[in-house]
């Protein structure tokens, strides 16, 4: 597992970490104390570090008692096996193409197992992960196939908080295909680096399917010093920590809100 990439686990003061606890604290607030919520984090375009957040955000959850689950939907680049210092000889992949069971007719417990099969202990309490497994010849296809709804709705019934981790949307369907079967969608942004247009037509092509994008992740905001970044934060006086939340909260908000003006001319 790497320090660089789990933020929240090993710099738990840190103010991204603190951050990540906005995040979660405004998005339970939407739960309205119902569990098995399904969230898509995406992003416009590659880079824009929509896996990192992803994995921070499903720990902030886990911290806070629930029972949370990672489903990495990337079928072609998939990355969480790799924050989380895993393999990925099987995964959602095999579930979707249903290679762990040949038997067409399956009882409820026969496709828990299944499911089962495919999940790994990240090492951090009420956290599991479901890697992307083997690369298939047709993920979009593979990903709007049946046995996603089956996924669905096993994971809905066993944990409290699921997040899928799925490509940028400028650039495939993956995304498209999920974000309309699931409860909210986050879309990531890189500071200074994901153009405005971008935003605006991912968020349109979000909002076609009828995909509830409920927000704007701003990312990869620069340290105002040189030094190392993990140092930097742990020198961090409360009263800094909470001026630095705050200014990414008021971006997350000015972000969000210039997205949905575009997209609306």
């Amino acid at each position: 597992m790497e320090t660089n990439e789990i933020v929240v686990n090993n710099l738990p003061k840190s103010p991204i970490a603190e951050s990540f606890r906005v995040f979660r604290t405004n998005l339970l607030y939407m739960f309205q104390g119902e569990k098995g919520k399904i969230i898509d984090i995406t992003s416009a375009e590659p880079g824009d570090g929509k896996s990192w957040i992803t994995a921070n955000l499903a720990i902030s959850f886990a911290q806070f008692g629930m029972k949370v689950l990672i489903v990495d939907a990337d079928l072609r680049k998939g990355r969480q096996h790799r924050i989380f210092g895993k393999v990925n000889h099987t995964g959602l992949s095999d579930y979707l193409r249903g290679l762990t069971n040949n038997k067409k007719n399956h009882d409820k417990e026969q496709e828990k197992e299944e499911f089962y099969n495919l999940i790994v202990d990240t090492g951090i309490e009420n956290l599991s992960l479901m890697p992307s497994g083997p690369v298939p010849y047709n993920p979009s296809e593979l990903l709007g196939c049946r046995n996603l709804d089956k996924l669905l709705k096993i994971a809905k019934e066993e944990y409290d908080v699921i997040l899928f981790d799925t490509p940028p949307v400028s650039i495939l369907a993956d995304s498209l295909v999920i974000c309309k079967k699931v409860d909210y969608v986050l879309l990531v942004a890189a500071a200074n680096k994901t153009k405005k247009e971008l935003l605006v037509s991912s968020k349109k092509s979000i909002e076609g399917v009828g995909g509830n994008l409920v927000g704007v992740i701003l990312n990869q905001i620069a340290p105002e010093s040189s030094k190392d970044l993990y140092e930097s934060y742990e020198k961090y006086s409360s009263k800094k920590a909470k001026k630095d939340e705050n200014i990414i909260t008021k971006n997350v908000k000015k972000l969000s809100k210039l997205v949905s003006a575009r997209g609306k001319q």
